[in-house]
């Protein structure tokens, strides 16, 4: 993962908290990422700086109070989906520049933003969207090493407000205390993948006052918090701080177990709730997490406000054709 300070990259560095090297002693001065005690910050998105092509526009959106949390094993078993979150679009196209974006319009007053954000290295990756999903294509088949912990990038898609994008309708930021529910459905073919390079995940942002991010901003910011969901381990990385004293814990709400990665040696801190047996993805409510993590204190708060919410993959290497076959998240 990450050092335990925020290394900032050109176009637009970002601070997150997400995977590196599983051989910490690996990790170079500046590694960085989400992950492990010796990393630095980096992951979620990055601005569109170019941007891809598209065609069409949306269909209809819509979505409402939560469900309790069903996940689609990687044994490859069909996808489950939330029905109190049933956005769709019919945005098409290809983004194929290393900061390119597209706006995924997705009926009534929402959209949600694609971003490739190849943010560490960059080999002519492109990620062909088709509604509210994405596919990566990695032509070269390009990686980096095992001795960097920092992933290539995260392609992803989120709702919220960054990097200069706004997607609209999203009802962020939302006091944590305030929140109801936030019905959400994230599926994959990670089976069909493997899951030695990359990771499936949510990356979920807080921050400290109800305003949203600037256009600048590449972290929560000091009071803030991060809060990830991954669909698995990979066997190769692992997420920042440890999960010494949180194995096989599990979530009211949610199916499974999960183990819980915890850094708070940096502010904001970083809490990863990583399912111990690999899943193709969830259909569930996300403030159940959330919940979760404020009941113990594992660096959320209450009074902190719900502001972005990504869905994808920190790639170190491979995952040509990796798929997020459907994304959706509102907030309520």
């Amino acid at each position: 993962m990450h050092r335990s300070i925020a290394i900032f990259y050109s176009v637009l560095g970002i601070a997150s908290c997400g995977g590196t090297s599983s051989d910490l002693s690996s990790l170079g001065p500046s590694g960085s990422s989400h992950s492990s005690s010796s990393t630095g910050a980096s992951s979620s998105g990055s601005t569109a700086a170019d941007t891809g092509s598209s065609t069409s526009n949306a269909s209809t959106g819509v979505s409402s109070s939560g469900s309790s949390g069903v996940g689609s094993s990687a044994s490859g078993s069909a996808a489950t989906t939330n029905p109190d979150c049933a956005d769709t679009s019919t945005t098409m196209g290809t983004v194929s520049t290393r900061y390119g974006g597209n706006m995924l319009m997705a009926g009534g007053n929402k959209s949600y933003y694609l971003q490739a954000n190849w943010w560490h290295q960059y080999a002519s990756e492109a990620e062909d969207f088709d509604g509210l999903s994405f596919a990566v294509t990695n032509p070269q088949d390009a990686s980096v090493p095992s001795s960097d912990g920092d992933p290539m990038g995260f392609p992803s898609i989120f709702i919220g407000s960054y990097g200069g994008n706004t997607a609209a309708g999203s009802n962020l930021p939302k006091q944590v205390s305030a929140i109801a529910s936030v019905p959400t459905n994230y599926q994959t073919n990670n089976s069909s993948i493997g899951i030695a390079d990359h990771n499936a995940t949510y990356d979920v942002w807080f921050t400290q006052s109800g305003s949203p991010l600037g256009a600048n901003a590449a972290s929560p910011g000091m009071g803030g918090a991060y809060l990830m969901v991954w669909m698995f381990k990979p066997s190769d990385r692992q997420p920042r701080g440890s999960d010494a004293g949180h194995l096989a814990q599990t979530v009211q709400g949610v199916s499974g177990t999960w183990n819980v990665w915890i850094d708070k040696s940096t502010n904001p801190p970083c809490v990863s709730y990583v399912s111990t047996t690999p899943i193709d993805g969830l259909a569930f409510d996300l403030n159940n997490f959330i919940k979760d993590a404020v009941t113990n204190q594992y660096g959320v708060t209450s009074s902190m406000y719900l502001s972005l919410v990504f869905g994808g993959f920190e790639i170190w290497g491979g995952a040509d054709g990796l798929k997020l076959q459907q994304f959706c998240a509102s907030v309520n």
